[in-house]
């Protein structure tokens, strides 16, 4: 059935401004508030909050006692106030001079108190106190829970700041109790103020010390640095972020720490850099645990661990796994050999109540991250580089991993959504100012000969294939008496580090394929490797001295990226080789762990050394090879998805997110394993499917359909030996193709899993992906080989209940119109009745025609 898709048929690509729903506006303040803390700045006050606390057991709670139920005193409910637990100090800052606090002051009368006050030592008798500008102005009791409440009424004199206190005379504090109920605040200005009951009201702000830590010389940073100098500067106003630079220095040993912080406008992120610097004339102490993350989130009841898997190549790459964090237990992840994906994604949402953080790491390294349980109301986050210990020569800078927060309330996959719209407003990679459209590709196998791409591109031209990138794999390179027909066979790895390009293969250099993919409406992608060399090939013969390894044949070498120069011979090299043969998208892969490497590249008093600066001299290289190509576009692959990170995400896009797929016959349900997985996290990402074994029945497109994400990649006819196929079903192909240019688009919108995230081959897969802005989405739905429902209901989310919506089953061509109430309720009806199978469904807001 035809249908008239021109407004799809633009591929409207989104634009993010002012995203974050409305509901977490209290997050962006929060964000804002902790940037301020961090930096030592007061943060913008519209309301009287809680800045400091402590108490004898829990945490304080706004408008409801510390047992949860409402605030009472002799038998009357109060509706606002604050609850709290002897004995407790807590203070409230207001957005201007106080001139009186009020409040009603007594033990809170519920079931428990009333119960422990028939024991013999159970507390009976409590005291009150406010104290303003570091004095006492009210005090009262003692006050049991028979007693007629306090009344409470002390002058502010002006201060911002009031400290409640309370003690339990007896100095046994059991099922102490405390309210200070219909608690108000009178400014100087005559406006009464009441606390705030945000989401945020009682979650912690690093006041009293940065969030991070290490240990110098021995001592814990929190000790050391209680006598270093502290200065910050807010750099020239940015339109996205607030900038703020803080260094901290000792005076003894001339070690300076400075952080940059940025809080992103209109997102309730913030983020950090911290570089540590040398500035004395010997060597620094040793400085060692250097942890870029270091602090704490509170709540009380459930918390809530939400992860992926990284990628190893297995069905479950990615997969979404949800854990509880019990009292007293840790949970703890690291990278695996330097490579930041590779065993778990660096991205974490932690989740206590109706409130939640999510942490991300940008190091592309071996990072580790844990999260502690300590005590009912506390959880410890800690990130950083996995092993530091080291002494910085004069004058010598290090950084660490750059660490993002972004705070959220309500539902867990809203937060993960703002996340979403956060990196593609902000980090993702763009081309001439807008967010890169993730590119549809059709890959070769490079060590094919330069007439067999040709016949390929005329062929993709004659049959009316739109791709946009004409993509050459490994191969393409070695010397004349080498042949590799595909990656399984021949002797391809041995020549890894030669970058000539093969002439057996390419007797005139690669250019004349890229200017066939332009004639045919593609551009040029080709794949290298520059990190890894194969001991013995020209370049470890004539520079070792920028080769990190063990030197014996055969053996695979370390590009040491942390030696400058090798680095600048490298960007010479790249940005050359990429002008001359044409290439618009530099496929960067890294088949190998690193970190053996970079650890016996340092001695014991060096250890993280070679691995910081060769992680800041891949950034480096990337932003040269992006500064002097204009246009560039690089894709991360490393053995698949296993670099991917806060930092590469920001400058490249892994078009290939698991080497599952590198095999023709691997199970589909891997790659939508893979996608559901990752997208909680990562907006842009791709993967591939091989083309040349279908034939375009049912099975054939839920195999496709497996493979999709925001970028895709077809392997047609990859290989000399694969050659084009007459009989080959192009009215299918074209279909497939016309599909996932229609969905494309809409997988920039916000998520949601209509299903859980596991290889499970009984299950069904669905998801869902929404653009607010358009009104419009797409759900996607997978019955399993051995899933024994031919029926499943799906209720849509993003739904505006009051509208209705036009549901196009793209496989039966039937189209309807839903209310938008049932979608969001009842929900969206999938049958199939053959498995494997997938149905696809767009929906779009309905407008009624005029009459």
């Amino acid at each position: 059935m035809q249908t008239n898709h021109r407004e799809n048929r633009r591929e409207r690509f989104p634009e993010f401004e002012d995203l974050v729903p409305a509901g977490m506006k209290e997050a962006c303040w929060f964000a804002g508030a902790w940037a301020a803390a961090m930096s030592r700045k007061e943060p913008d006050m519209d309301r009287a909050r809680i800045v400091e606390w402590r108490q004898g057991w829990g945490m304080p709670r706004i408008d409801r006692s510390i047992a949860g139920g409402p605030l009472t005193l002799g038998g009357r409910v109060y509706e606002r106030g604050l609850g709290t637990h002897a004995d407790s100090a807590i203070r409230i800052r207001a957005p201007g001079p106080i001139r009186t606090i009020r409040a009603f002051a007594g033990l809170d009368d519920n079931p428990a108190t009333r119960a422990s006050a028939a024991n013999r030592g159970a507390p009976k008798r409590l005291l009150f106190s406010v104290e303003a500008g570091g004095r006492e102005v009210w005090r009262g009791g003692p006050v049991g829970l028979n007693d007629q409440p306090l009344a409470v009424e002390g002058a502010g004199g002006g201060s911002e700041d009031v400290v409640l206190k309370v003690a339990e005379t007896s100095g046994r504090i059991e099922y102490a109790h405390a309210d200070w109920a219909g608690l108000e605040i009178t400014l100087a200005d005559g406006s009464v103020w009441r606390l705030d009951g945000g989401p945020f009201a009682a979650q912690w702000l690093p006041v009293c010390s940065p969030p991070f830590s290490f240990r110098i010389g021995g001592k814990d940073s929190g000790e050391a640095m209680r006598n270093w100098s502290f200065s910050s500067q807010r750099a020239p106003e940015d339109e996205n972020a607030v900038r703020d630079v803080c260094a901290w220095r000792d005076p003894h040993s001339g070690v300076e720490i400075e952080a940059e912080i940025l809080t992103h406008r209109g997102f309730p992120a913030v983020e950090w850099v911290l570089r540590f610097r040398n500035t004395g004339e010997c060597s620094s102490p040793i400085l060692e645990d250097v942890q870029a993350l270091d602090a704490s989130w509170l709540g009380i009841g459930d918390v809530i661990l939400r992860r992926s898997r990284g990628s190893t190549c297995r069905i479950s790459d990615f997969e979404y796994l949800v854990s509880p964090i019990g009292v007293g237990e840790r949970v703890a992840m690291a990278a695996g050999g330097g490579r930041s994906s590779n065993e778990w994604l660096p991205f974490f949402n932690l989740q206590t109540g109706d409130t939640g953080v999510i942490a991300a790491v940008g190091w592309s390294g071996q990072w580790a991250a844990s999260f502690s349980r300590e005590g009912e109301s506390l959880v410890r986050l800690k990130a950083g580089q996995e092993l530091t210990r080291f002494a910085l020569h004069a004058g010598e800078v290090v950084r660490t991993p750059r660490i993002l927060l972004l705070f959220w309330n309500g539902d867990p996959q809203d937060g993960h959504n703002v996340l979403r719209r956060f990196l593609l407003a902000r980090h993702v990679p763009r081309l001439d100012g807008k967010i890169l459209r993730a590119p549809l590709t059709v890959a070769h196998w490079g060590g094919m000969k330069t007439a067999d791409h040709l016949a390929r591109i005329d062929v993709y031209r004659r049959k009316g294939l739109e791709y946009e990138y004409y993509w050459v794999d490994a191969g393409w390179y070695g010397p004349p008496d080498s042949y590799s027909p595909d990656e399984f066979t021949g002797d391809w790895a041995r020549h890894v580090g030669n970058w000539n390009v093969n002439p057996a293969a390419h007797p005139e250099g690669l250019l004349p394929i890229s200017r066939a993919a332009a004639q045919a409406g593609m551009k040029f992608l080709v794949w290298v490797e520059p990190e890894r060399a194969v001991c013995g090939t020209p370049l470890t013969e004539e520079h070792p001295e920028w080769f990190l390894g063990e030197r014996k044949p055969g053996a695979n070498l370390l590009f040491n990226l942390s030696d400058p120069g090798a680095r600048k011979w490298l960007a010479d090299f790249l940005s050359r080789f990429i002008e001359r043969e044409g290439i618009h998208l530099y496929r960067q892969d890294f088949n190998f762990d690193p970190l053996p490497y970079w650890r016996a590249a340092d001695g014991p008093d060096r250890q993280g050394i070679t691995e910081m600066k060769y992680v800041e001299g891949l950034y480096e290289l990337w932003d040269e090879l992006l500064r002097r190509r204009r246009g560039l576009v690089i894709d991360n692959c490393a053995s698949g998805g296993r670099r991917i990170d806060l930092e590469t995400i920001s400058r490249s896009i892994p078009l290939w997110r698991s080497d599952w797929q590198c095999w023709p016959d691997n199970d589909p349900i891997g790659g939508q394993t893979h996608w559901m997985g990752l997208s909680y996290w990562v907006p842009l990402h791709g993967t591939g499917t091989w083309g040349a074994r279908l034939n375009g029945d049912r099975r054939d497109t839920y195999r496709v359909r497996s493979a999709y994400g925001p970028a895709f990649q077809f392997s047609l006819f990859p290989y000399a030996h694969t050659g084009i196929r007459d009989d080959y079903n192009w009215d299918w192909h074209r279909r497939m193709l016309a599909e996932y240019r229609r969905a494309r688009p809409l997988f920039y919108g916000d998520y949601y899993p209509l299903t859980g995230c596991s290889p499970a081959g009984d299950a069904w897969a669905a998801m869902q992906f929404h653009r607010p802005d358009l009104g419009e989405g797409i759900v996607i739905a997978f019955r399993r080989p051995d899933s024994p429902f031919i029926t499943a209901e799906f209720r849509l989310r993003g739904i505006e209940p009051e509208s209705r919506y036009q549901v196009e089953n793209t496989d039966s061509g039937e189209i309807r119109v839903e209310d938008g109430a049932l979608l969001a309720g009842r929900g969206l009806a999938v049958t199939m009745e053959q498995a494997p199978d997938s149905r696809v469904f767009f929906y779009r807001r309905h407008v009624a025609a005029d009459p």
